[in-house]
C-alpha cells in the first residue's frame, strides 16, 4: 500500500500493514521502540487509543 493512501485506508486493508509493521518493530528491539517515540506527540491522542486498542489485542483481550 502506498504511504499515501494511509489517511484513507480501511480498517481491512491497513490491519495487515500495520501487523506486519508492528512485528519487525519488535525484532528490532529497543532500537524499533526509539525510532517510533521520536515520531509520536506526548498528546497525540489518536496515537495513545491506538496504543490502546493494540495493548488489548496483545493481551488477548480483543475478538470479534
Amino acid at each position: 500500500m502506498p504511504f499515501s493512501n494511509l489517511e484513507t485506508a480501511s480498517a481491512e486493508s491497513l490491519a495487515p500493514v500495520l501487523h506486519a509493521a508492528l512485528h519487525r518493530l519488535g525484532q528490532l528491539g529497543r532500537e524499533g521502540a526509539v525510532a517510533l517515540a521520536r515520531l509520536v506527540a506526548d498528546d497525540d491522542a489518536d496515537f495513545d487509543e491506538a496504543a490502546e486498542w493494540i495493548a488489548d489485542v496483545a493481551s488477548g483481550g480483543l475478538r470479534e
